[in-house]
Formats: structure tokens, C-alpha cells, sequence
């Protein structure tokens, strides 16, 4: 027999409430707990820890756990660990079924399930709405009472004559039910007006909410606004997403353009250090972090959290290897610089792996990347290994050994063909493979850079990037780069890192430079790019400074190049998103 206990993350009270018992199987018994709230009732935003021990499974058993709506699909939540607990917070009133699956290893073929269900009621006791605190300070929850519409938003502003309202991505309406938001984006010691808004035109009376201070026993990063927003800055896109890359402190974090922290993410409060290589649409964050695998950019956990910084579904090396295992494929390493949603409702994370092969006569282990595209339950559905396309008789000039052999750093989507994008550091190049929206075979369909299939055709006597990051598609045939400009700054010690923009032709393999930016500083890595609602683009120049001394830009382009805004933040920083809101990113941001 073992027991599955459920209990309130928030508060323990020696008072318990025994729900239904019921036997699954002669050798599982499932029983649930709950901690009493001060109320008697667990309310939606009410953090809940779902632990489970068992028996007959060995010494290191595995636990996997997912939640779902009563005679709907269950999602994983967190996939099979050492861990039997996992903090769920749900932000949904109604009852949910609970799932635990444990086994005794991560390869073991037996399993056994065991499942209840759960109840989270609403927050709303009449027809006014209510706005709840959050764990974390610049973060509220908003919850609406029972409407007639079929979808609604919120709306918030700082508090004053003429607000300036902000939205937050719409949520369907349930009849009958509360629809409830996570509201962030917020200044400290701020108060703000709250308001409802459904799809039938209904607007609520506003309701005032205050936020509270930064937590000061946190280190939070500082910034810097190098040059003003200037004529043709982009205002309407005044929330800046930063992925910094200094885990003693908080590095997760968004400013306004004033350089004024309104949202982060705690990372002691939720036991996660890493980073976050993006921020996707609707307002929920991709992280990569638990504990750190070789380098800093590598980890061996992916989370997706929400913006009050509740996990809504996490993997591990582990748990990915076993299926990697059962499909004849290498192990990853770690997970490593990139992990991104991809428009067929995937997610795209790069990997490291290994494998010896010869080097100057001698058995030498080479470190590559995989490509995994995980499955909503983030479960290995296409997996593109570098070893198995690329020749380990090439070495690039950035950082080239054989334990940097290629350095990924980036997967984008290619929306004309829905082919993958793979940014290689090291050689310097940027490949399409054959993804083909998972039925492809991961063939290299070209090779863009200097030792490339594409003429470059350009002004400048040295078009081509080196060290590049973050290259995405901006529509069907154009993409973004950040050249660090490593090889160049080895020839000439005053080259700067630039923000580049190219039109390809893959009928006539010609790469034509449109935007050529000189950023006015060098970045030797990271970095990243994006094009603006205005038609700008914005560029991070990540990596300036000293290891002693960090430092790291985001940027503002004009259409020309000329740049009209930078603010710069006191440690390296990974990539960093201009948006309209920390809900408006598009999937190809």
C-alpha cells in the first residue's frame, strides 16, 4: 500500500479532512489529506503540494504527476523524478482529478497510478470581483464573477484622472464559474485600478489593488538608461523582459523602459535557479535551471512557470533520456541555451550530447547538441542529433574544440515551411533541417554564414556574422542575427557586435544584407533580436564588460540602424524581449 497526500502549500493546520478512499488495485491504496485554509475551503490560487510515497518500487523509485478536469485529457505537470512532491496551484474554480504514477526507475517497464480528485472553489462570494494578493509582491490575482460572455480580460492602470490601461491576455468564460487571472507587469508600492471586461462590451467598476515593496532580503539587478527614448522610439512597446544570467541574484526579472523593475521572478520562493530563454504569448515563462550541468547556460531541468511563478509543467534530463533510450537515440547531457513554444503547440529545447571520434589521431569525446521537440505532456516527440549531419572533421574559429564543437545557441521557426532554424557559435553558421512540422527527417536543407550556401550580397567588405545568437524569422523569407563579430574582432580590436537583417532567396541561394547595425559596443557572446510592432528592431548586446564587472544592453534600431534607445543592466544578460505587455509576446518573438 501507499499513500498520495495532498496538502495546502501555504498553510499546515493540525486539523486534516479524510476525503474518498478507494482501492485502485490489490497492491495501491490511494488516500488524501487536505490542510484546512482559514475559511475551511481551498480557494483557485491556493497553492497545493501534491507528495506521494510508495512501496515495492526500491530504493530510488520515480514519481510522475498530472492533473486534468474530470473525463477530460490529464497533463503532465511534472515528469518522472526522485522527487515525490510537486507544488500545484490552480487557477480555475472546479473539481480536478489527480494523478501519480510511480515506478522504480526512470527505464523500469512497471508502473502503478493512483488517482483522486481535487476542489478548488471560487474566491468571488457575490457579484463584485475580488483581487487577491500573491506570493509575490507585484503580482495579483484578479478574480471575476460569473458572467454571460464567452471570453473576458482584465484591464489595469496606475491609479490617477486619465489611467492608462493595460490588458492581459483573455481567458474563457465557464458558465456559472469565476474566471480568474494572474495580473503582473506592475511597479512596487504602486496602486492600481483593476477592471474586468467581457467579450459582450460589459465593463466592470474598477477596484484598487497597491503592491507591495521588493523583498529586501533579495538582490535584484540594477539598470541603466544609456540613451532616452529618442524620435521613433517605439512607447507602445514599454515592458522590456530581461534573461539575465547571474543566479545570486534575481536575473529573471521586466522593467519599464525607465529601467523600473515591474515583475520578476523569486527564485528562492519557488527553490529554481537558471535562466529564462523566453517569454511566450498569453504571459507564461520558459526557464531552464534546477542544478547546472558544465557551463551556465546548461541545466538539467525545463519549467514553464506562470507569471505569479507557479510551475505549470516540468521535465528533467532524466525522464527525457529514458524515452530517448526507448527510441534507440544518445542521452543528453543537459538542456542547454534555447527552449521556445513553437506554433504547433510544441515546445523546441536544445541539448547536449556526446560522442568520441577521432581528433589529431587520438579518441576524443566531441560535445554536440540535439534538437527535441517535446510534446504538450513534454514528452519526446522528433529529435534532430548534430552527429548524425554534421562532420566532427570540422572545428569553427569561436571557441573551437571538440567539447565546443557547434555551441547551439538558438531554434527558431521557419513559418513558410514549418522547417526548424539552428544556430550553430562555433562554425559559425546557421542551418535549416527538415523538421516539417514533425515529419521530417532533420536533413540540413542549407547552411547560411561564410562557409555557407548562400552569396552574400551586400555593401559591407565583411557581411558575414561570427559567434552569432538568437536568429529567428521575422515573416517568410527574412531573418534576424546578432553577429557578435568574434572573427571580425580578431583582425580589427575596434569591430563592435551589430544587429543584422537578411532577405533570402532560396531559389537563387543569395542572402541580401538589409540592416547591417553597428550597436556601438562588442559583445564576444550571447545576444539576441527582434523585430518591433513599429517596425524597429531591438537587439541585445548581452555579454560587455569584464567576468568582474558585467554588463549587458538592450537596444533599439531604427529601420536604418540608427540607434535611438539602450538600457543597460548590471550583469550578462542572455536575451532580452521589447513588449506591449508581459502578455503580448508572439511565438515568433
Amino acid at each position: 500500500m501507499w499513500p498520495f497526500v495532498i496538502s495546502n502549500g501555504r498553510r499546515h493546520d493540525s486539523r486534516r479532512r479524510r476525503l474518498d478512499v478507494s482501492p485502485l488495485e490489490d497492491r495501491c491504496l490511494l488516500s488524501v489529506a487536505l490542510s484546512e485554509t482559514p475559511t475551511g475551503l481551498p480557494y483557485v490560487g491556493t497553492p497545493v503540494v501534491l507528495s506521494a510515497t510508495s512501496g515495492g518500487h526500491g530504493h530510488t523509485p520515480v514519481y510522475q504527476f498530472r492533473v486534468g478536469r474530470p473525463g477530460g485529457p490529464l497533463q503532465v505537470v511534472s515528469d518522472f523524478s526522485r522527487s515525490n512532491s510537486f507544488t500545484w496551484d490552480p487557477m480555475q474554480e472546479g473539481t480536478y482529478v489527480i494523478q501519480v504514477v510511480v515506478k522504480g526507475s526512470y527505464t523500469a517497464a512497471r508502473s502503478e497510478t493512483a488517482t483522486s480528485t481535487y476542489t478548488a472553489h471560487s474566491r468571488v462570494t457575490g457579484n463584485t470581483a475580488v483581487v487577491s494578493p500573491m506570493a509575490n509582491p507585484l503580482v495579483a490575482l484578479y478574480s471575476a464573477p460569473p458572467s454571460s460572455g464567452t471570453s473576458m480580460y482584465v484591464q489595469f492602470a496606475a491609479l490617477s484622472s486619465n489611467p492608462a490601461w493595460q490588458d492581459t491576455s483573455p481567458e474563457a468564460i465557464v458558465p456559472g464559474e469565476s474566471t480568474n487571472f494572474i495580473v503582473a507587469g506592475m511597479l512596487p508600492d504602486t496602486t492600481y485600478l483593476m477592471r474586468d471586461v467581457v467579450d459582450n462590451g460589459t465593463v466592470s467598476a474598477p477596484l484598487e489593488f497597491t503592491t507591495g515593496s521588493l523583498p529586501g532580503n533579495m538582490k535584484f539587478p540594477s539598470f541603466t538608461v544609456v540613451q532616452p527614448p529618442g524620435a521613433g522610439t517605439n512607447l507602445s512597446q514599454g515592458v522590456i523582459f530581461h534573461a539575465g544570467l547571474d543566479t545570486s541574484t534575481v536575473d529573471t526579472v521586466a522593467t519599464n523602459l525607465a529601467g523600473q523593475i515591474v515583475w520578476y521572478y523569486d527564485p528562492v520562493a519557488n527553490h529554481f535557479s537558471g535562466y529564462a530563454p523566453n517569454i511566450e504569448p498569453g504571459g507564461s515563462v520558459m526557464m531552464l535551471g534546477g542544478s547546472p550541468v558544465g557551463n551556465t547556460a546548461s541545466w538539467d531541468t525545463l519549467r514553464q512557470v506562470d507569471l505569479a511563478g507557479n510551475t505549470l509543467r516540468q521535465t528533467n534530463i532524466h525522464a527525457v533520456n529514458a524515452q530517448l533510450a526507448a527510441r534507440h537515440l544518445p542521452p543528453i547531457l543537459s538542456f542547454s541555451h534555447e527552449v521556445k513554444l513553437l506554433p504547433n503547440g510544441d515546445t523546441a529545447v536544445m541539448a547536449e550530447t556526446q560522442k568520441v571520434a577521432e581528433f589529431r589521431g587520438k579518441s576524443t569525446v566531441f560535445v554536440g547538441n540535439m534538437v527535441l521537440v517535446l510534446d504538450p505532456n513534454f514528452q519526446v516527440s522528433w529529435a534532430w542529433n548534430s552527429f548524425h549531419w554534421l562532420s566532427t572533421h570540422q572545428i569553427g574559429t569561436v571557441q573551437g574544440t571538440p567539447k565546443n564543437w557547434l555551441h547551439g545557441n538558438a531554434v527558431s521557426w521557419s513559418p513558410e515551411d514549418d522547417n526548424l532554424i539552428v544556430s550553430l557559435r562555433t562554425p559559425s553558421l546557421v542551418l535549416k533541417i527538415d523538421y516539417a512540422n514533425g515529419t521530417g527527417n532533420g536533413h540540413i536543407l542549407w547552411k547560411l554564414g561564410e562557409h555557407g550556401n548562400f552569396q552574400a550580397i551586400a555593401s559591407s567588405p565583411n557581411p558575414w556574422f561570427s559567434g552569432q545568437h538568437d536568429v529567428r524569422y521575422i515573416n517568410n523569407n527574412t531573418l534576424l542575427v546578432f553577429d557578435d563579430g568574434n572573427n571580425r574582432r580578431q583582425t580589427d580590436p575596434t569591430a563592435n557586435s551589430r544587429g543584422q537583417e537578411w532577405i533570402l532567396n532560396e531559389q537563387n541561394m543569395t542572402a541580401t544584407l538589409l540592416v547591417n547595425a553597428h550597436l556601438g559596443n562588442y559583445s564576444p557572446y550571447l545576444g539576441s533580436v527582434e523585430l518591433l510592432s513599429n517596425g524597429n528592431l531591438a537587439f541585445t548586446s548581452g555579454g560587455l564588460g569584464t567576468p568582474t564587472d558585467q554588463a549587458g544592453q538592450s537596444i533599439e534600431v531604427l529601420p536604418d540602424g540608427t540607434r535611438i534607445y539602450a538600457l543597460q543592466m548590471n550583469q550578462y544578460e542572455y536575451r532580452s524581449y521589447f513588449e506591449s505587455t508581459l502578455y503580448s509576446a508572439s511565438l515568433l518573438d
